[in-house]
């Protein structure tokens, strides 16, 4: 959503970037034309007196302003033109609007004239906010309109919101009105999320809710978020809580993250709990991440220990991972430490060569990957000497690749005087 700034604001930033005038000159429009004189025709001595300001009408001058190659500079003069007449024609200011293409000067100036209108003209602020919500904005506009009428008259909001079509803009408004309801009456907000019929506009009433109660209470979010369907609302409220928890309370985000149903969610945030828990006690955050009965969320887990270990103690984890029965695991984890010791290579070679054979040979991969960050030809010759298939391959495929990222026309020519196997040089290049 984009920000909800008072149009005081907005006549400040006008006059921060010059705009020496309060007000511009308008006419009114009648509603209903009125008979007018014939002119008199104008002589050559007349038009020679008049000024040459007479000639530039507003709309000239609004092209003229948008036609300034200098974003800065043509966005201080759209609102040294703009701003004042917000506040002294709004509907001058719509009917110019329009005439403004696609672009920042039309954003901003949705955004200044919806926030006036808010205030005088309810029917005609909502009816801009529609007209100028470009497809894929997220519905910005009527966010802020409905976050700042939830804020001056809740029950008129929501009735304002009834009247809206269904669809994205719609959900967007839904979303703003009860994140403002909730910072002022979080249980309110919740109860009357709660109320409403299973639907997509429930559950993003009761994300909304959760999203400003996981900040003041993470644990109470937590447990509500099962009340959501399972998805992406309900992984971003998960997400949010635990990460405020996580930073208060590490322990009971460790307590409640088994909890959670396996997926996406518990995979997420896995990583960022063991990592909190690692930073108190690394032996009380290995015995937690060994807990852990999905093996992948498992080792995701002793992966952030593991970092944390070689950060202070780089020789006691890499002897804590030589130690680690052979299996699954250790293949994992011997891939991952090995990028810990990649800055120096003979080193990280040695210790990958300790290892038993599928964890060293899953670590020699990663070590090509990690070495040619810096050194991407050493990294592929070392690669191309390993003496057995399908590490060597797998091993130079991925030295390989990151030289590629980082000079391709050194890497292609290696490639070319290499003289591999029309077979090798596929596998080296296919997509990683």
């Amino acid at each position: 959503m984009g920000p909800s700034l008072s149009f005081r604001t907005w006549l400040l930033v006008a006059a921060a970037i010059g705009a020496p005038a309060l007000f511009l000159l308008w006419t009114p429009r009648a509603e209903s034309p009125e008979p007018v004189a014939e002119p008199a025709p104008a002589s050559a001595a007349n038009v020679r007196a008049a000024p040459p300001e007479a000639a530039k009408g507003p709309d000239t001058e609004l092209q003229q302003v948008l036609s300034e190659p200098d974003p800065g500079r043509r966005l201080q003069g759209f609102f040294r033109i703009f701003a004042p007449l917000v506040s002294s024609d709004p509907a001058e200011a719509l009917r110019r609007l329009r005439q403004v293409p696609a672009g920042p000067e039309r954003t901003q100036g949705a955004f200044l004239l919806v926030q006036q209108l808010g205030i005088a003209d309810p029917v005609g602020a909502l009816a801009a906010a529609r007209e100028f919500s470009a497809p894929g904005d997220g519905g910005q506009l009527l966010g802020v309109l409905f976050s700042r009428w939830a804020q001056q008259d809740l029950a008129a909001a929501l009735a304002r919101w009834e009247t809206l079509p269904a669809g994205p803009a719609r959900e967007s408004a839904l979303r703003a009105l009860i994140e403002s309801w909730a910072r002022r009456d979080p249980s309110g907000a919740l109860t009357w999320a709660r109320s409403r019929e299973p639907s997509a506009e429930r559950a993003a009433a009761l994300e909304a809710c959760l999203r400003e109660l996981a900040a003041r209470d993470p644990a109470a979010a937590i447990a509500e978020a099962a009340s959501l369907p399972a998805g992406n609302a309900q992984e971003r409220v998960l997400q949010q809580a635990f990460a405020h928890l996580v930073r208060r309370q590490p322990a009971e985000a460790a307590r409640l993250l088994p909890a959670l149903p396996p997926g996406d969610a518990q995979t997420l945030i896995v990583s960022d709990v063991a990592r909190a828990l690692a930073e108190r006690d690394i032996p009380g955050a290995l015995a937690w991440s060994n807990g852990l009965t999905i093996d992948f969320t498992r080792w995701l887990a002793l992966g952030s220990v593991l970092s944390v270990w070689a950060q202070r103690d780089p020789a006691a984890a890499a002897r804590h991972v030589l130690e680690l029965p052979p299996g699954p695991t250790l293949d994992y984890l011997a891939g991952q430490f090995v990028i810990h010791l990649a800055a120096r290579p003979q080193e990280a070679i040695a210790w990958a060569e300790s290892l038993r054979p599928s964890a060293r040979d899953a670590a020699f991969v990663n070590l090509a990957s990690a070495w040619a960050q810096s050194a991407p030809a050493e990294s592929v010759a070392w690669a191309l000497g390993l003496p057995a298939e399908p590490t060597r391959t797998n091993a130079l495929a991925a030295a390989h690749a990151v030289w590629r990222s980082l000079d391709p026309a050194a890497a292609r020519k290696w490639l070319e005087d290499a003289g591999l196997p029309p077979a090798t040089r596929s596998r080296i290049l296919a997509p990683r």
